[in-house]
Formats: C-alpha cells, sequence, structure tokens
C-alpha cells in the first residue's frame, strides 16, 4: 500500500493524488508510517465510514499522516455501515 501510495505521488508531483482502498491496507500503512506494530484490535480501527487518511512528504519524507471524517457523525450512527 505504501508503495502505492508513493507512486501515485510520484505520478501527481506538484499535485494532489487520491487512492481509494478498503479499511485494512488503509489502517496498516498508517500505522507502518507512524512506527506502530501492525498487528491490532480491528474494533479500534480509526477509519470510518467515508473518512479521509492523508500522507503528507516532503521530497522523500514522510512528515504527516492525518485523518478526518468529512461526513461527520453520519457515518458512525446506527445502519450507516460504522
Amino acid at each position: 500500500m505504501l508503495s502505492a501510495a508513493t507512486a501515485a505521488r510520484d505520478l501527481a508531483l506538484g499535485h494532489d493524488a487520491v487512492c481509494v482502498s478498503h479499511q485494512l491496507p488503509i489502517w496498516t500503512v498508517r500505522r507502518f508510517v507512524e512506527g506502530r506494530r501492525l498487528w491490532h484490535r480491528p474494533d479500534r480501527r480509526q477509519c470510518g465510514l467515508a473518512s479521509l487518511t492523508s500522507i503528507t512528504w516532503d521530497g522523500e519524507d514522510i512528515v504527516t499522516v492525518t485523518y478526518s471524517e468529512p461526513a461527520g457523525a453520519a457515518s458512525r450512527r446506527p445502519g450507516f455501515g460504522a
């Protein structure tokens, strides 16, 4: 997943790139980039429906990983897949 994100970064040099994936690949690459162990409890993932996880590079170095939920609390209500 990190290789795909890096390739997207290289192809979009100077612009934003968007990659779409399922929860687990996003969560594992985030944990890897943050230097955390990859095994985890799935019920504790910070990866809501329609959430965004952003990786920001400065050259070859990852400088930030941010998380947001533009859909807000609606994505966590019963019946909305969370």
